[in-house]
């Protein structure tokens, strides 16, 4: 990794990586860059509190194929209006996050393994873009978006976490599965959940319960057969839901009657 020194900071650079290393790797205003292994190279964290990849006001920066084994800390932090590509890779812990994206920044991911974390992802005041990644035996929720934040998950899997998903910001889950977390499926704190066909079930909690203020659109979903008393719950009051017969689960939430009538002219 000393040749990160040695590249041009305004790019395009790509920097091939074999082997194994035990090392911080910290990118700082750099622009256009891609580390890349072939061969299943690895990096692993010390134990020293730092992430083993710290990426910082960085944009366009590429990790693709990597196993990265986390220290105390982070696996992968996106900080400081960083834009973060992650592809192909293993991220797992023990460690506090997986993948940490913070302060404005963005990160695409795809395609990856996140496991065996506190969490497999946080995300506070930036925006992740997930396809077909699995989020999976992380100890609490496999992902937490919480305030100012948005989370877009497209066939990406959320499999034998704590909860699924815990929200607080802006999320939008098109396809994939949440199931075999020993928790809830989907755990709205606030903030606004659009359901656009996933499928929730066997969880050992509910599938989707909604606190004070929260708000979920059903536009499709299949949340049935989880192990609570309901596959969907409201708690007493303010919850807002859209669409809820679509689900085909149990639930105690009520849809407001302007609902009704919007069903009643489809």
């Amino acid at each position: 990794m000393r040749l990160l020194a040695a590249t041009n900071p305004q790019g395009p650079n790509t920097i091939t990586v074999w082997g194994s290393c035990r090392e911080t790797i910290v990118i700082r205003g750099m622009e256009r860059l891609t580390l890349i292994t072939k061969k299943g190279a690895s990096i692993t964290g010390r134990s020293n509190g730092a992430p083993v990849v710290d990426i910082e006001n960085s944009q366009s920066v590429t990790l693709q194929g990597f196993t990265i084994n986390g220290g105390v800390a982070q696996g992968i932090l996106c900080n400081t209006a960083s834009v973060c590509f992650l592809t192909g890779n293993t991220i797992q812990g023990p460690g506090t996050f997986g993948v940490n994206v913070v302060r404005g920044s963005r990160a695409f991911l795809e395609s990856n393994v996140i496991q065996n974390w506190a969490r497999g992802a946080f995300i506070t005041g930036a925006q992740v873009f997930s396809s077909n990644d699995i989020f999976q035996n992380n100890g609490g929720s496999a992902i937490a978006v919480l305030t100012a934040a948005y989370f877009e998950s497209v066939n990406s899997n959320f499999l034998n976490n704590g909860d699924g998903i815990e929200a607080g910001g802006t999320v939008t889950l098109v396809g994939g599965l949440i199931t075999g977390n020993s928790g809830i499926g989907v755990r709205l704190l606030s903030g606004k959940v659009v359901f656009q066909g996933p499928t929730i079930t066997g969880n050992g909690g509910v599938g989707v319960h909604l606190e004070e203020g929260a708000f979920a659109g059903f536009l499709a979903a299949n949340i049935t057969g989880n192990l609570g008393d309901l596959d969907i719950e409201c708690a007493p009051q303010f919850p807002i839901t859209r669409f809820i017969d679509r689900t085909g689960g149990i639930t105690n939430c009520v849809e407001p009657p302007s609902n009704s009538k919007l069903k009643d002219a489809e």
